[in-house]
């Protein structure tokens, strides 16, 4: 496993197991002797997991999409895409660039993803009910006001 992957599993432990900074700062020196996870070397990191898995840490597969939540996931993306260029033509949004659209998908999934293409399923779905929402309540408004 990469130092990289190292460091992200020891964050994603800290968070998993609630530990506040200076428990955190307090078993990194313990165990390694650093303040800090970058100054961990490839043994120090791995001592680090070894301890954090013996706090009750438990090391998920990292989740692969198959090729067809892959294709879904594109379409999902083509699908969230066409809804943002339908809400840029009805002049509901300002601006129908590619960072526009990649910072509402930002901005909807708290920073999970930056892209629709990157979204797995379930948010994509969320995501695309929450545009179609968003052009029938801008269509309606459009509608009392023509009458």
């Amino acid at each position: 496993m990469s130092r990289q992957a190292n460091l992200a599993k020891i964050h994603i432990a800290k968070k998993e197991l609630h530990m506040g900074d200076d428990a955190y700062r307090a078993m990194l020196n313990d165990v390694a002797g650093v303040n800090s996870a970058s100054k961990l070397d490839f043994h120090q990191q791995t001592a680090v997991i070894q301890r954090l898995k013996q706090l009750g840490f438990k090391v998920k597969a990292s989740k692969k999409l198959g090729a067809t939540a892959r294709q879904n996931s594109k379409s999902q993306g083509d699908k969230i895409r066409a809804l943002w260029l339908k809400l840029a033509d009805l002049c509901i949004v300002r601006d129908r660039t590619e960072p526009a659209l990649m910072a509402y998908v930002k901005r909807m999934t708290k920073g999970k993803y930056h892209a629709p293409q990157f979204c797995d399923p379930t948010t994509a779905s969320r995501i695309i009910e929450t545009l179609k929402k968003w052009i029938k309540r801008e269509q309606l408004k459009i509608q009392k006001e023509d009458k």
